[in-house]
């Protein structure tokens, strides 16, 4: 599953459900995201944020990764890990396998900087 973030002037990005949801955790834990919007986000329907929201996400963004490790993938469950992804289905434990890299977070941060008029999501 993937979804893909568009911005009114048609610049898009790319994420896939490994990626997003960690994200979307992060971003709800930390308050940047209500937890209506961040489920909402969680779904493949047309949800539309601001450019203030973008805008909020990317400072958030900024500052985590200021932080963040070299290599570092931020775990299901808000933990930070440097251990390579094996990409090895872990059945007996789901949340494993999700794993928002530091490399997608700075893409993410990155789409959102320029996103002034802000994105949709689907």
């Amino acid at each position: 599953m993937s979804w893909t973030l568009e911005t009114p002037d048609g610049r898009s990005l790319n994420v896939n459900a490994w990626n997003w949801r960690p994200t979307l955790e992060l971003l709800e834990s930390s308050g940047v995201l209500d937890a209506d919007t961040a489920e909402l986000l969680g779904y493949n329907i047309l949800v539309e944020l601001s450019g203030e929201d973008a805008q909020r996400i990317a400072a958030f963004l900024e500052t985590y990764l200021a932080t963040a490790p070299t290599g570092g993938r931020v775990m299901l469950d808000g933990s930070v890990t440097t251990e390579p992804d094996t990409f090895e289905f872990h059945r007996e434990d789901l949340a494993r396998n999700y794993a928002a890299t530091v490399e997608w977070l700075t893409r993410f941060r990155d789409f959102c900087l320029t996103a002034t008029d802000g994105f949709a999501c689907c």
